[in-house]
């Protein structure tokens, strides 16, 4: 089985990097509410990316490696996983391929499945998770960084103290080479299947009790 040489290293390298610019930054909040926060935190990530010469997209369009599929869901047809997906930020370097980068403060939702995508295309995969308690496992290639956020009820508000060692970073195996090349070919699979979409007539829309 051999590793790639961009697998795993530079994704917790450059989430060691983050963690170590919020320090020296002494980055922190106070009385936000989650959305709130997330912004906070996404232009500290980006502010990161100005810094080391980098440029950051935010809400920046990605696809799921594997194609997507037509399901019943009772009342409503729908795709999963969907046609289109968008990363938090991408931070495009001169130097190396984009870094994708989701920032989240619970476990629910897709952020490890395009982080993991993403991982399997060559990319360095950053998962920023803020408050609450965090997965033991994280798929090949991300690493994750944890803000540990503190909240206050009615009303909800979260504080993050100044960062420091207690954000912790932990990271997923190495991605190897056989796995990025069958990625590569269900990614290209899957393009082949877009464009084949493109050029049938359109369907009526989903399918939804009156």
């Amino acid at each position: 089985m051999t590793l790639e040489s961009t697998a795993i290293g530079e994704s917790e390298n450059l989430a060691v990097a983050l963690r170590t610019h919020l320090s020296e930054t002494r980055f922190a909040f106070t009385g936000l509410t989650g959305e709130e926060a997330t912004r906070r935190i996404t232009r500290a990530v980006a502010g990161w990316a100005k810094e080391s010469g980098w440029r950051s997209e935010g809400e920046a369009p990605m696809r799921y490696i594997d194609p997507p599929r037509s399901l019943d869901g009772g009342c409503r047809m729908y795709w999963s996983p969907p046609w289109s997906a968008y990363l938090d930020l991408r931070l495009m370097r001169g130097n190396g391929p984009p870094v994708a980068v989701e920032i989240d403060r619970e476990e629910r939702g897709t952020a490890v499945d395009k982080l993991r995508d993403e991982a399997l295309r060559g990319c360095p995969a950053l998962w920023i998770r803020w408050h609450g308690a965090v997965r033991a496992e994280l798929p090949a290639g991300v690493a994750r960084l944890h803000l540990p956020a503190r909240s206050t009820r009615s009303p909800v508000r979260y504080s993050l103290s100044a960062v420091a060692d207690t954000a912790t970073v932990t990271f997923g195996e190495a991605v190897t080479a056989e796995a990025r090349e069958d990625a590569r070919h269900r990614d290209r699979r899957r393009m082949a299947g877009e464009r084949h979409a493109a050029t049938l007539r359109r369907t009526p829309g989903p399918i939804r009790c009156s």
